[in-house]
């Protein structure tokens, strides 16, 4: 009797590392579905903003050229302002003409700085939009290699982990749904889990005659081996 105890005690002791492994393989899953969902999520903000983005940045840029062009036009006039100053030999009218010149100088170098400014902000927002289409086309390949992963396995429906749709929007509604299936999966090996521990600990209280603590089923084989001499 105690040799067909020890038996199913380390079938229940296999049965736990099985449902063990299982549940490491979903904690990784999910954690690759949460860094897709996650990216996915970012993407999909910056393409809902990405229009404004864009109309922001073109306003920017008639702003700036449209000032660069009047403090350009200052800075022509305040120079035919010094030649004339000049030519009239009137040293106080030639020293008025010459702040209003430097201070022409300075606005337009400021101006200028603004315009190039705005110019890279809007080329850098383009390298960004082409970045994140790019991004997006990743994220698809990995989020429908990983739903072929789920859909073999047998705990999830076709419904819950099937392939995204196209786009970073597509991609974060499937992470929301395998997520879901995910911890709804896991939930479900940790109650297989728990009844498997129990039944192990009922079973090495019979064997070994005391109550135990709660422990694993391979701590209570392990017990039950020394009790029993390892038969």
């Amino acid at each position: 009797m105690g040799d067909r105890r020890l038996e199913l005690l380390r079938e229940l002791e296999q049965a736990d590392e099985a449902v063990a492994a299982e549940l490491t393989e979903l904690d990784e899953l999910y954690s690759q579905v949460e860094v897709l969902h996650a990216g996915a999520l970012e993407l999909e903000a910056f393409f809902v903003d990405l229009p404004d983005a864009r109309a922001d940045a073109a306003d920017a840029v008639a702003t700036a050229e449209r000032r660069l062009s009047e403090t350009r036009a200052a800075a022509q006039e305040a120079v035919r302002q010094v030649t004339r100053a000049e030519a009239d030999g009137d040293p106080d009218r030639l020293a008025e003409a010459r702040r209003f010149e430097l201070r022409a100088r300075d606005a337009l170098l400021m101006a200028e700085r603004r315009a190039a400014a705005v110019r890279d902000d809007r080329v850098e927002l383009e390298r960004r939009a082409e970045e994140a289409v790019r991004k997006t086309a990743a994220l698809q390949a990995q989020a429908r290699e990983l739903s072929s992963v789920l859909e073999a396995r047998p705990r999830f429906t076709d419904e819950a982990v099937a392939v995204p749709e196209r786009g970073a929007a597509g991609v974060a509604e499937w992470g929301t749904r395998a997520r879901a299936a995910l911890l709804v999966a896991r939930s479900q090996l940790g109650d297989e889990r728990d009844a498997v521990v129990r039944q192990a600990n009922e079973l090495g209280a019979v064997v070994l005659g005391e109550s135990l603590s709660p422990q694993g089923a391979a701590a209570v084989t392990r017990r039950v081996e020394r009790q029993l001499g390892g038969r």
